[in-house]
């Protein structure tokens, strides 16, 4: 590559007169490229720790406090973000002639080497001039918004100007929307422009109104959108959360949230966004959308490693068809490479059903000793509540011995294993409420008797269950909002 565009450097030497002006300018991109396949800014990055453990933040480059920078062509919206929409050139005036010619010079120079073309057009740090333009006009459709606002900062507006206007338009109201410019996102100590606006014409009182976020950045004495969500009747004003450093990088980063409302049901979800200088783009650092859907947010380095967690608290809906409530915590961690789910917090259980849960959870993750007292607490712990059938302490200390029995069994302990067979039985005589569950326990045993294997023991155990789909169907009486058992479930090994 690089001998190809020597040869497109002679070849603009000798057939043009300009080319000494234009030497400087073809060896550097000489130099860019030698140098892109010299090394490789990637880093190999271990297996995620999904922990709160204070994290270790990998260098971006090969070399500590290092930097690469290339130049693109057309640096779009974000990859790999929610829904983004381009950010067009309409955005960024015209290049001057004189930038217009260089790259007329350069694309003319790469085409006769036979080399894909590339030049650097995008320059971040090049702000227009500041002007006194007359403020924009009112666009017909929201949609042109983004580009009005785009040409009318390219030339020369003031911030202050475009905000009072866009209040005049009714894209920004009181608590609704935001302009920011006290925040450099690409790390190039330029201050970009944060705007998020409502459309005027779908704006509602005391409803959720369709909106936009835009982030414009300086680049050919102009400015461009360098990202926007997309926007649709259905997609809401964005909010902002935090606009700072999220991960310790000394990077900033753009935190919001936005819903999506149809057929009059709101989710929401948070993204962290971040620039890439080497795409030339934003993108999320966090793995998935993170559900917010009816949340309480909470940003801040809950374990002192200095980096920022996102935790996000769900309250119950007060809902009788819910279920007894229960309230939780999903916590988001930096593992060095993005924002993972790293921990589930539950309040402590007050409903008997779900303290069974926590017993069951453990129970999942092969901690067979441990489950012994939890299923003992769901039997015994008087202070737990029930909810509304007024069977559920006979039903519920039945199914905690039976999952007894099966720790006993997973942990080798065929002896403890009969015994709770033989309380079971004890405790359910044939025609009893918590019978089903000492029928179940039976058959696991007769089985185990015969194989000690328990893939095989299980099968023949659910081959029971399948019979008795009351069993699973009390076991999931307990609202929407709370865990609904599969059959495989019941016997899991």
């Amino acid at each position: 590559m690089v001998i190809m565009i020597f040869d497109a450097i002679n070849h603009v030497i000798q057939s043009c007169r300009y080319a000494p002006k234009m030497l400087p300018m073809l060896i550097a991109l000489v130099g860019l490229i030698a140098s892109a396949l010299a090394c490789s800014a990637e880093s190999i990055v271990g297996p995620q720790q999904a922990n709160l453990t204070p994290t270790f933040v990998p260098f971006a480059t090969a070399t500590a406090g290092g930097r690469v920078s290339v130049w693109l062509i057309t640096p779009t919206g974000a990859a790999n973000a929610p829904s983004p929409t381009a950010a067009p050139f309409g955005s960024l005036i015209a290049p001057v002639a004189s930038a217009t010619a260089a790259f007329a010079t350069l694309q003319a120079a790469t085409f006769a080497a036979g080399a894909t073309f590339s030049a650097p057009l995008f320059q971040p740090t090049e702000c227009p001039t500041p002007g006194n333009p007359l403020p924009p006009l009112r666009p017909a459709q929201f949609s042109q918004y983004p580009q009005t606002i785009g040409l009318y900062l390219s030339q020369g507006g003031e911030t202050t100007t475009l905000e009072s206007t866009l209040r005049a338009w009714g894209a920004l109201i009181e608590g609704r929307g935001v302009l920011q410019t006290n925040a450099d996102l690409t790390g190039n100590g330029v201050n970009n422009i944060i705007i998020t606006l409502i459309d005027p014409q779908a704006y509602r009182p005391n409803q959720p109104a369709p909106g936009q976020l835009l982030v414009y950045g300086c680049a050919q004495k102009g400015y461009r959108l360098l990202y926007s969500t997309a926007f649709t009747p259905e997609t809401m004003l964005p909010e902002l959360k935090r606009v700072g450093n999220m991960n310790g990088n000394a990077q900033t980063q753009l935190v919001f949230t936005q819903q999506l409302c149809a057929n009059n049901n709101c989710t929401q979800t948070l993204q962290i966004m971040a620039w890439n200088a080497v795409t030339g783009a934003f993108a999320p650092l966090n793995n998935v959308p993170i559900d917010t859907t009816n949340a309480r947010i909470s940003i801040a380095d809950i374990d002192g490693d200095g980096i920022l967690e996102v935790t996000i608290t769900f309250t119950p809906p007060d809902d009788m068809a819910a279920g007894p409530p229960r309230r939780y915590s999903n916590i988001w961690d930096w593992d060095g490479v993005s924002y993972v789910l790293a921990q589930v917090r539950q309040d402590a259980p007050i409903y008997r059903i779900h303290a069974l849960y926590d017993a069951d959870s453990a129970f999942e993750q092969g901690d067979f000793r441990n489950v012994l007292k939890l299923y003992d607490r769901v039997r015994d712990d008087q202070y737990l509540q029930p909810w509304l059938d007024p069977n559920e302490l006979t039903t519920l200390r039945a199914y905690a011995l039976y999952r007894k029995l099966l720790a006993y069994a997973a942990l080798k302990s065929g002896g403890k294993a009969a015994e709770m067979l033989t309380q079971l039985q004890a405790e359910n005589p044939a025609g009893s409420i918590g019978d089903g569950w000492s029928q179940a326990a039976g058959a696991f045993m007769t089985a185990y008797n015969k194989s000690h294997v328990l893939k095989k023991v299980c099968a023949a155990t659910l081959d029971f269950l399948n019979t008795r789909s009351d069993l699973i169907s009390t076991l999931n009486g307990y609202g929407y909002a709370n865990h609904a058992y599969t059959t495989q479930e019941l016997c899991p090994f």
